[in-house]
């Protein structure tokens, strides 16, 4: 079978994903494990009309950047795609992406930012694990394998911040606490300034007998303060079940600190959300009037915009959300910031945002990877002097851009932010003026 053989292929390319390419017999193939200038043995696996998937299984000649892997579980995880290549060539490879991306939409910025680097290793604060408990009792804890929805069981996992590594090491021995009667889903773990988290997503809630044996065994893990957060049935939100009163929190620029709870939505890498936070301020004037923030989540960019602006308005979906960024600009001491609820797939409400068409300095857009298409229309009709989209996906940020070009925007500056080293994923900062 064709499954079986075993070929050689000089790869000359790296596709979107992380895959080396090459040719067989003029047939394109996309091979996993492969770097451009090798030559590897492979194994075709999934066989197109137009090109075949394989996967390398001996590196023949390998590339002057290939590096060895920082973690046992690579390739057969599908959390990181990219340890095998040099770091640096990692960033140049996503750069490279995106002004590929931008050149095929007809988008030409005028400057290239700097890309947003940070350490590549103990960077990512939070995690969500699949769980499954096997016949014997014992649990497997661990992330999908590319490619397939089995679990990969992990002991290690050199990407996530400390103590996480040495939590997940532990997680399957204290899930052996959870009585078999409550069937465990997955478990996140988050870890910030002041704490961290464990947050189950289960079928139903222990009683209070349960949870004393739950807790003990958790304290036990001896990590410093721990939080234990509980999601069961048609739950939409966690809660907390430790008794506990101190929230999880963040700090970001301006001496600012932002609370939130498991289930939001948080930039995963702490440094690089810094860093972006400062080069958004960067790219905009020392002053302005109004700044309008979509998609504000908790108020992670709306606070730290109140620096700048004699008005920041922040707009979410979900009215929770509405409610954490209300509580951080309390929390912050922060009055010239307010924040209102609107269906941002629809851009139903925002006409209520600004009631007295006051002139618009900043339109700040971070929507989640299907992008800002809801609202996009406007924001071009917003006449907004500057426009700064972040993008976690930067196919849908061009689609957006398409828009704004009609509107008369031009894209003056872009630039790549290593949100997540080792995986492929391309975060992007764009202006539009």
């Amino acid at each position: 079978m064709q499954e079986q053989q075993s070929l050689i292929c000089e790869i000359t390319d790296l596709s979107h994903d992380g895959r080396g390419v090459g040719r067989i017999a003029g047939k394109t193939c996309f091979v996993e494990g492969a770097l451009p200038s090798e030559t590897v043995e492979l194994h075709i696996n999934n066989s197109k009309r137009n090109y075949d998937e394989g996967r390398a299984t001996k590196i023949l000649s390998a590339a002057n950047n290939r590096v060895e892997p920082g973690c046992k579980h690579f390739l057969r995880c599908g959390g990181c795609s990219l340890q095998h290549l040099d770091h640096d060539q990692q960033l140049q490879f996503k750069e490279q992406q995106l002004l590929n991306s931008l050149q095929r939409g007809g988008l030409e910025p005028a400057t290239v930012l700097p890309a947003l680097s940070a350490p590549q290793w103990g960077y990512r604060r939070r995690a969500r694990l699949a769980v499954q408990r096997a016949k014997d009792g014992k649990f497997l804890v661990g992330f999908r394998n590319a490619g397939s929805r089995r679990i990969e069981p992990i002991s290690q996992c050199p990407v996530l911040a400390a103590p996480l590594p040495e939590v997940i090491a532990q997680l399957p021995q204290w899930l052996v606490s959870v009585p078999h009667g409550i069937r465990i889903f997955e478990v996140e773990l988050v870890s910030v300034d002041n704490s961290f988290a464990v947050a189950v997503e289960a079928g139903r809630l222990p009683n209070e007998a349960e949870l004393g044996e739950i807790l003990g065994s958790l304290n036990q893990m001896g990590h410093g303060p721990v939080q234990l957060w509980w999601k069961a049935g048609k739950q939409t939100r966690f809660t907390r079940l430790d008794k506990g009163t101190d929230a999880l929190s963040f700090s970001v620029p301006g001496g600012l600190r932002l609370n939130f709870e498991p289930g939001q939505f948080i930039q995963v890498n702490g440094e690089i959300n810094r860093l972006m936070i400062e080069q958004m301020l960067s790219l905009l004037p020392e002053s302005g009037n109004l700044a309008v923030d979509l998609f504000c989540g908790t108020g992670n960019l709306s606070l730290p915009l109140t620096q700048r602006f004699t008005k920041v308005v922040g707009v979410e979906g979900l009215p929770e959300l509405v409610k954490g960024a209300e509580d951080n600009a309390r929390l912050n001491g922060l009055n010239n910031v307010e924040f209102a609820m609107a269906d941002l797939t629809r851009a139903v409400g925002l006409s209520r945002i600004n009631p007295s068409n006051e002139p618009i300095d900043l339109v700040l857009l971070d929507p989640p990877r299907n992008g800002a298409a809801g609202v996009i229309s406007w924001v071009a009709k917003s006449k907004a002097r500057q426009i700064v989209y972040i993008s976690c996906h930067p196919s849908t940020m061009i689609r957006d851009a398409a828009v704004l070009a009609e509107a008369g925007y031009k894209m003056t500056a872009v630039g790549v932010m290593d949100m997540f080293p080792h995986t492929t994923h391309i975060e992007a900062m764009a202006l539009f003026e």
